[in-house]
């Protein structure tokens, strides 16, 4: 089976949704932007043809046809348009053949004739001139003369930084780049808060996914406002979790019904042979009686933990039951050399729960300090806000056996004596059911010290 990846090295949905709608938005704002710069351009230069073709019919009223080779005679507006320095427009006249017979203004002598004839229709050219490399339009009309046809020209230099469609062009990209900056920040805006907003469903669940536990396993994810392409998959995760709450029900009785089962025989069997034989005649056989016993009461006590059984709960003093215990264990302390002492003999900790319950966990963590602590070792109770702490003076605990210290059928390396590694799972299990939680202090600075956080009463 691959190890699973890393979460924080693993592609989120999130930045790569942002990610690909951003640059669709991009890509199509610069396309928009693209077509309206080519239709925007293209309508300048029907307005730079129209301009021309307007100026050279004007030229048309102006020539003095009965001269040779014709000539202009320009009204004074056109002499200061054509005069101007740097000037953007220009005028020819050409024989049949493209000689230029005269020109003002913007100079294109290399600009061929138009190859169709025109008529008495206006000929457009945009070209570009081939010593110059000026790119130029130009409107041509075609006239006849006392010696034959001829051609008046206007040209314009469209590459002149103080064209009209430069100007135009110029001053419309000015114009668009804040709009269209803003309109892209507001859409891409839009695009984070839109896909946040779709994906929070999936949060929700991903966060009711994360508190399923044996304990909630009644539980099943929602599906209310999800994206219709997720529902199939959270139907299936609930489907898995009904066959897993199944199996686990009837694994559950199993071992609470065979538990139950064996105590009746093994208590029968423990008083035939007490009654038949003596102590010493039994030995060994007795302890082993007594570990089958200890272990089938113990699996009673999780499968009833992990069951729905509801536990009466009242409120009571958890430092005065901590103490209760611990006096009753004082005669196997002594016996093996082992000290209990009450750190706060005058303490309370008024709590919420079962009393009964709540002494299987102080007697288990008491059990354990004088079992795997050696002799001489201090066994410490005290009590603190909400809490009840059991710690001992002995070697510890190390972190590698800390680390799976509550789990069920675990002992550490050096245990001995009878046990079946369920005690620890026990009274975490019971802590829980009761609103409270059972740990190890890992900074504790010599010895174990195990912490009980009571729920208060309410």
């Amino acid at each position: 089976m691959p190890p699973d990846r890393d979460p924080a090295r693993a592609p989120s949905l999130l930045r790569a949704l942002v990610a690909r709608l951003s640059l669709v938005v991009v890509l199509g704002l610069a396309a928009s932007y693209l077509v309206l710069y080519f239709e925007f351009r293209d309508g300048l230069w029907g307005l730079e043809g129209q301009s021309i073709a307007v100026q050279v019919q004007n030229l048309r009223a102006s020539i003095v046809a009965e001269t040779d080779p014709p000539r202009l005679d320009l009204p004074p507006s056109l002499q200061e348009l054509y005069a101007q320095p740097n000037p953007l427009n220009g005028y020819q006249i050409l024989a049949a053949d493209g000689t230029v017979l005269d020109s003002g203004g913007f100079s294109a002598p290399y600009l061929p004739v138009p190859v169709a004839r025109g008529g008495d229709r206006v000929v457009m050219q945009r070209e570009r001139d081939a010593v110059s490399g000026n790119s130029i339009m130009a409107a041509t009309l075609e006239l006849d003369g006392i010696h034959g046809p001829y051609w008046v020209r206007v040209v314009r230099n469209l590459d002149d930084a103080e064209s009209l469609v430069a100007q135009l062009l110029l001053g419309a990209l000015e114009e668009l780049y804040p709009p269209v900056t803003l309109l892209l920040i507001a859409v891409i805006g839009v695009v984070i808060v839109t896909v946040r907003s779709s994906l929070r469903p999936l949060r929700a669940v991903s966060h009711q996914a994360s508190r399923l536990s044996l304990s909630r396993l009644d539980e099943r994810l929602h599906t209310h406002h999800l994206p219709r392409e997720l529902v199939p998959l959270v139907q299936a995760v609930n489907a898995s979790l009904d066959r897993l709450e199944a199996d686990y029900r009837v694994q559950r009785e199993f071992t609470a019904n065979a538990a139950h089962e064996l105590r009746t025989p093994l208590a029968t069997l423990r008083a035939r042979l007490e009654s038949r034989f003596s102590a010493q005649e039994l030995g060994d056989i007795a302890l082993e009686i007594e570990q089958l016993a200890r272990l089938v009461e113990q699996l009673l006590c999780l499968a009833r933990l992990e069951s729905q059984e509801h536990f009466q709960c009242a409120t009571f003093d958890a430092y005065a039951v901590a103490l209760e215990v611990a006096r009753e264990l004082v005669p196997v302390a002594l016996e093996s050399g082992h000290y209990v002492t009450a750190a706060t003999p005058e303490a309370s900790v008024p709590a919420y729960g079962n009393a009964t319950l709540t002494r299987l966990v102080f007697r288990n963590l008491i059990e354990n300090a004088i079992q795997y602590t050696p002799a001489g070792t201090s066994i410490t109770l005290s009590a603190g806000s909400a809490t009840v702490i059991i710690a001992d003076d002995g070697p510890g605990i190390d972190a590698q056996t800390a680390a799976l210290l509550f789990e069920r059928f675990r002992r550490g390396p050096n245990a001995a004596g009878v046990g079946a590694g369920l005690g620890l799972a026990i009274a975490r299990g019971v802590m829980e059911r009761q609103g409270g939680r059972l740990s190890l202090d890992a900074n504790a600075a010599r010895g174990a010290r195990f912490v009980m956080e009571f729920p208060e009463p309410t």
